[in-house]
């Protein structure tokens, strides 16, 4: 399985991953043979890149969470985000639902967050949630949180961004808001806040992971300069988790990042505006190679990510003598990823 631009996919590759619509329902399943007439379809709708595999045994693999939990996830989280934007009554009910079974799927095995989403522009801010959602709760896995706890923080994660909504759509935007848009931009936490806090089975805790997901440990964040201890752990996690997504999905104004460079750069701002053991928890929560991710191995060889866990990477090799075979990394392994091509 690979994950190509769609300019550089062909006519007869398999589809390796679904393709979720806005509303959750699939567009196209795991496992469609991709035709023109696919192909231009999805460029019209604004899919740059896709997982497909050349053969149909190519398409097995299983991320943190299921395309089942995801679909009903992204149903939900767009269904709430609306119903905020049109002034509508909330319930919360499906939402804490798909939270708990998000939790029953990272808590049952060893996970990475090891895959990179498959998103058009409209669904950006219902699949950025889902993504921090799921990456904050491996988070709070690895750190020993309780079912309950865990169930907390992944709500809060869900809905860190729902604030955004109570913008007006003009500022939903990318690039640079002139002063006045940017103070109303960093109010969303606030709003978030206060849609979430009075809501019956909804932890006060979990509100104020939106309340408190852009402070930062200097005190340099919003909307109440928050630093150091008076930002609530799940916050901590929610906002390196929030950053970390934003940086590799495509979604910030700069370049995409790499896992490792999100990383790095991560790393480097953590003493003003990060917790460094929440960096930390970060590193060992996401994959540095995540599935479909061509390397340069230390034999001069190039291969292919097939399958990450906390253990072990799988590459199969796309060069040399080796071509097609596929071999297990661990830590002392003599062979080695010297650096990431695509």
């Amino acid at each position: 399985m690979r994950y190509l631009p769609l300019t550089e996919i062909q006519e007869g590759m398999f589809l390796a991953r679904s393709i979720i619509r806005e509303d959750g329902r699939p567009l196209l399943a795991r496992g469609t043979k991709l035709t023109k007439g696919y192909l231009k379809k999805l460029n019209a709708k604004g899919y740059p890149f896709l997982f497909v595999g050349n053969r149909p045994e190519d398409l097995e693999f299983q991320g943190a969470i299921s395309e089942q939990t995801f679909s009903q996830a992204l149903g939900v989280v767009r269904e709430l985000f609306l119903r905020v934007a049109k002034r509508k009554n909330l319930d919360f009910r499906a939402l804490l639902e798909v939270a708990e079974f998000m939790v029953d799927e990272i808590v049952e095995k060893p996970v990475l967050y090891n895959i990179i989403d498959l998103h058009n522009h409209n669904q950006n801010i219902y699949v950025h949630s889902i993504n921090v959602g799921t990456i904050a709760t491996i988070m709070g896995k690895n750190l020993g949180l309780s079912r309950k706890n865990l169930r907390e923080l992944a709500t809060g994660a869900l809905l860190h961004d729902i604030g955004k909504m109570c913008i007006t759509k003009p500022l939903l935007k990318k690039g640079q808001l002139v002063e006045e848009e940017d103070q109303e931009m960093r109010a969303h936490p606030r709003y978030g806040f206060e849609l979430i806090r009075d809501y019956p089975g909804v932890s006060l805790l979990a509100a104020h992971v939106a309340y408190q997901h852009h402070e930062r440990e200097d005190g340099s964040g919003y909307p109440r300069a928050l630093a150091g201890h008076q930002i609530h752990l799940y916050a901590k996690i929610a906002m390196v988790a929030d950053a970390y997504e934003v940086m590799t999905s495509g979604r910030s104004d700069h370049r995409t990042l790499w896992s490792h460079e999100a990383l790095t750069q991560l790393a480097l701002d953590a003493a003003a505006k990060y917790d460094l053991n929440m960096i930390m928890l970060l590193a060992g929560s996401v994959a540095l190679y995540p599935v479909g991710s061509i390397v340069l191995l230390n034999n001069l060889e190039v291969g292919m990510v097939t399958d990450v866990t906390p253990e072990h990477l799988k590459i199969e090799f796309l060069t040399g003598e080796d071509q097609g075979k596929e071999v297990l990394l661990v830590t002392d392994s003599l062979l080695k990823i010297e650096r990431r091509l695509s």
